[in-house]
């Protein structure tokens, strides 16, 4: 880096003295901004695109502890006891959320949508559903398979009951109009009711990360949403886990910007840090 200093004033605007007469390393420092601003970017970008915010308020990230990953704490003491700490036992839902807190929310929203991801590669590699299944649709989809699975005679099929058959399919053609390789559900509802054990799944899933106030669903609709929410998740994690390590050699420059590992509000909220985007 040629020019930090020129660099710092880019990003700060002014104030750049401050930092410099501090002795610490300013390529450090414009290193730990620029994830900063990088931090704001993908957080603005999954609230915009996905419509949920990675930066949890107190509020939101003290409903999320009653997910156990993210609830108790395990630290090693002196003795190597493990010590395991209740975090819903001993803060209030007002509590700052710390860069520690977020990356426990982070990891674990990536393993549980992973998962999810792992589990249509594997097991649904041709979900004939994916693309317009709906939270709403999966209790009335499990009974009209259920339906028709019942008017299929062992010896007649649907030689006595096509009628009832036929009604069935067309109010399942209009949940499902576009997922031309599901109908007709005479002859498809053996994969449907399997398929829905995928649904009820990822339901349990959006159930789990119900304070987020995100819709899953619609992420699967596209192939490629899920990847990139997932590599924006990680994205986030890795950057907050950037700042930590840089921190030890900028620590007065850090305290000057107001950057507080007890607290991710500075590091999302531009009147705070002011830092130029561009």
């Amino acid at each position: 880096m040629r020019d930090p200093k020129r660099i710092l004033r880019k990003l700060l605007g002014s104030g750049v003295e401050a930092y410099a007469e501090t002795g610490e390393p300013l390529e450090q420092t414009v290193e730990t901004f620029r994830d900063v601003v990088r931090c704001r970017k993908v957080r603005e970008y999954v609230r915009d695109h996905f419509g949920f915010d990675l930066a949890t308020t107190p509020e939101v990230f003290y409903s999320l502890l009653d997910i156990p990953q993210i609830n108790f704490i395990e630290t090693t003491k002196r003795d190597l006891e493990v010590d395991t700490v209740s975090l819903k036992e001993t803060r209030e839902p007002n509590d700052s959320v710390a860069i520690s807190n977020l990356n426990s929310v982070l990891r674990e929203l990536y393993a549980s949508l992973f998962q999810i991801k792992q589990r249509i590669s594997n097991d649904y590699p041709k979900a004939v559903l994916i693309r317009e299944m709906r939270s709403e649709h999966i209790d009335r989809t499990h009974h009209l398979a259920k339906s028709i699975s019942v008017l299929n005679g062992e010896m007649t099929g649907y030689l006595f009951t096509g009628w009832k058959a036929g009604k069935i399919e067309k109010e399942f053609l209009s949940l499902f109009p576009n997922s031309s390789k599901a109908h007709p559900l005479r002859s498809t509802f053996p994969i449907i009711e399997h398929e829905l054990e995928l649904y009820r799944e990822v339901l349990k899933v959006q159930k789990k990360w119900a304070p987020l106030q995100f819709d899953l669903f619609p992420i699967l609709h596209n192939a490629n949403e899920l990847n990139l929410l997932l590599d924006n998740i990680q994205e986030l994690g890795n950057r907050l886990w950037q700042i930590i390590y840089q921190s030890s050699q900028i620590r007065q420059c850090m305290e000057i910007a107001g950057i507080d590992f007890r607290d991710i509000r500075p590091l999302f909220d531009n009147n705070i840090i002011n830092l130029n985007s561009h």
